[in-house]
């Protein structure tokens, strides 16, 4: 009976262990914690904050703050050759992640070991909350080196920021680049080395500037670096101090709050407003949840309405933003652009741009503050898309 049972525990030990590499991986660190702590929405304690590294592809990995500010990396192990296959972009130069891409004794465009390998180097992390973008996170050793990531400045002072890398595979790297170029600008020698052991996968990389000199021309005067030097480090290093700078003003993350509070409109209250008939044309489609080309938000309905002879037609999108807040800043933005230094009499509700290659007329229109319609109308003009729109009684949308 006793063999028995050992039999079975080592059958359980094995099939738990082979189930291993079947869950999704993720690269998980000790959290470190903020290092400042701001007033008002951007206070940690008040919770909600959340931190995206950008991918190439557009797409965000995400993380959290919690309200002891301590930082929550579970960063996920992905295949970074198929999503730079996917998206049509060779692989970078793995040099450049070091800044060694064109050094003085070497050949730009020379074969060298790591031709082959996929890396990204992410080079800031952004903090949201209410769906938008409201600040920074940024590791360094001092807050002094916070306002020199452009390494040209007076106040440049020897410290040193830190990099997530990601990397296809296991690389010791070793090297020194001596260049009379600096960022294509400053003719005087920077020498830049590296000596890192990059783990297949994710990797913290601490970024030293060790040495400054002082750089003149003609009435121009600053300091750059002399010597940087890259090595591997832990995120949760006791040099490693942790600062959110807020970039996002106090007024817009409120009007961001009040947007990503609201309740949204749902499908069903969607489809029971809109209308069949939008005055001589008939609606001939009618979808919830397609975004428009080029969006990312899917609390719309998607309305085609077209005449009998299929002459004209205007494919339209009402969308509520209530809890994309994201979506304004670019609707703002479009109208801003539209009517900028135009007097009041001249600024219309609405943006209109006719394409004559298609024949269509392209609208936005801004409604109250949470909900835009994008239309497109065929062989209709602005003024009478317009009036179109407005016989949508959108503001009746609950």
């Amino acid at each position: 009976m006793k063999s028995l049972i050992i039999k079975q525990t080592v059958v359980i030990l094995i099939l738990a262990l082979t189930s291993l590499p079947a869950m999704s991986q993720e690269f998980v660190t000790a959290s470190p914690k903020i290092t400042n702590q701001l007033k008002g929405e951007l206070d940690y304690a008040n919770g909600g904050l959340e931190f995206t590294l950008r991918q190439h592809n557009g797409e965000h990995i995400r993380g959290s703050i919690d309200t002891e500010g301590m930082i929550h990396f579970n960063l996920p192990e992905f295949d970074i050759k198929a999503l730079y296959n996917d998206i049509n972009l060779g692989n970078y130069n793995f040099q450049s992640l070091f800044d060694m891409q064109t050094c003085e004794d070497k050949d730009l465009f020379g074969e060298t070991p790591f031709d082959e390998v996929f890396s990204q180097k992410y080079e800031s992390i952004s903090i949201e909350k209410y769906g938008i973008r409201v600040g920074t996170l940024s590791p360094v050793s001092d807050k002094k080196v916070l306002g020199n990531n452009q390494y040209s400045s007076d106040s440049l002072t020897v410290g040193s920021k830190y990099h997530w890398f990601y990397v296809d595979r296991s690389i010791d790297y070793t090297e020194e680049c001596s260049k009379t170029s600096f960022h294509g600008i400053y003719d005087i020698e920077v020498i830049v080395s590296a000596d890192v052991q990059l783990n297949k996968g994710w990797n913290f990389i601490k970024e030293s500037l060790v040495e400054i000199q002082d750089y003149s021309k003609n009435d121009y005067h600053t300091k750059i670096p002399k010597r940087i030097h890259f090595t591997t480090v832990s995120p949760e290093a006791k040099e490693v101090k942790w600062f959110i700078k807020q970039t996002k003003k106090d007024e817009d993350i409120q009007v961001a709050k009040v947007l990503y509070n609201y309740v949204t409109i749902t499908q069903e209250q969607f489809e029971k407003w809109a209308p069949d008939e939008l005055g001589d044309l008939s609606v001939t489609s009618k979808e919830y949840g397609n975004p428009p080309r080029g969006r990312k938000n899917k609390n719309n309905i998607h309305l085609v309405y077209a005449d009998e002879a299929q002459e004209k037609e205007i494919d339209l999108y009402v969308v509520d933003y209530s809890k994309n807040p994201g979506d304004i800043e670019m609707i703002d933005f479009a109208y801003a652009m539209e009517y900028e230094g135009k007097e009041e009499k001249d600024i219309k509700p609405y943006i209109a741009q006719y394409r004559e290659a298609e024949n269509t007329t392209q609208l936005l229109y801004k409604v109250g503050d949470r909900v835009f319609v994008e239309a497109s109308g065929k062989n209709i003009n602005a003024e009478d898309l317009w009036g179109y729109i407005e016989k949508l009684n959108v503001e009746k949308l609950p």
